[in-house]
C-alpha cells in the first residue's frame, strides 16, 4: 500500500513538471539572451549568435555564389590561362608548356558585419592558384599532354557589400 502512494505521488509530481515546462515556450531572442553572464542583455547584431543572424546567413550564401562566379572569371581571364599557355623550348630540344588555373575546390569564403554604415558587410575569399606544367616533343603535343601542378599560389581577395551588390 505504501508503494502505491509513492508511485502516485511521483506520477503527479512529474506530470506537473512537464506541463509547467511546456507552458512557457522560448522565442529565438530568449534563447539568444541566455548566457553565463547577464540574461537581461539586449540582443543586437553585434552580440547575436551567428546562427540567429539571418542577414549574415543570407549574405554568406550570396557571397559564396558571387565568389564562385568571380573565381571562374579569374580563371578564364588570367593572362596565363590554359588558352594562353606559355610554351618554351628547353635546352634538350623538348618543349615545356605552363599555365595558371584556379583550384575551384580550394575556395573558402567568410562574411562578417562591418562597423561602417555604407558598407554593412565585408567578405573574404581565399583560394589557391595552381601553376600547371607539362613537357612534350612538340608544341602541339604539349597542348595535349597531361599537366601536373608544380606550384601552388595562395590568394586572398576582400570584397565589400555596397549599394546592394558585392564589389
Amino acid at each position: 500500500m505504501h508503494k502505491f502512494f509513492v508511485y502516485a505521488f511521483l506520477a503527479v509530481f512529474l506530470t506537473g513538471a512537464f506541463f509547467a515546462a511546456a507552458e512557457r515556450t522560448a522565442s529565438a531572442q530568449d534563447l539568444a539572451a541566455i548566457s553565463p553572464g547577464d540574461a537581461t542583455t539586449k540582443i543586437n547584431t553585434k552580440n547575436m549568435p551567428l546562427y540567429l543572424d539571418e542577414g549574415l546567413v543570407t549574405k554568406n550564401a550570396d557571397f559564396g555564389k558571387f565568389a564562385r562566379v568571380r573565381a571562374r572569371s579569374l580563371d578564364r581571364n588570367h593572362r596565363m590561362a590554359r588558352n594562353r599557355m606559355q610554351i618554351t623550348r628547353q635546352p634538350d630540344g623538348s618543349y615545356r608548356a605552363r599555365y595558371h588555373a584556379i583550384d575551384m575546390d580550394s575556395i573558402v569564403t567568410k562574411v562578417r558585419r562591418s562597423s561602417s554604415k555604407t558598407v554593412p558587410f565585408v567578405g573574404v575569399m581565399r583560394f589557391c592558384e595552381l601553376v600547371m606544367e607539362a613537357t612534350a616533343e612538340s608544341p602541339a603535343a604539349c597542348k595535349k599532354a597531361e599537366f601536373k601542378p608544380v606550384t601552388v599560389i595562395p590568394n586572398r581577395q576582400i570584397f565589400s557589400f555596397r549599394k546592394g551588390a558585392w564589389q
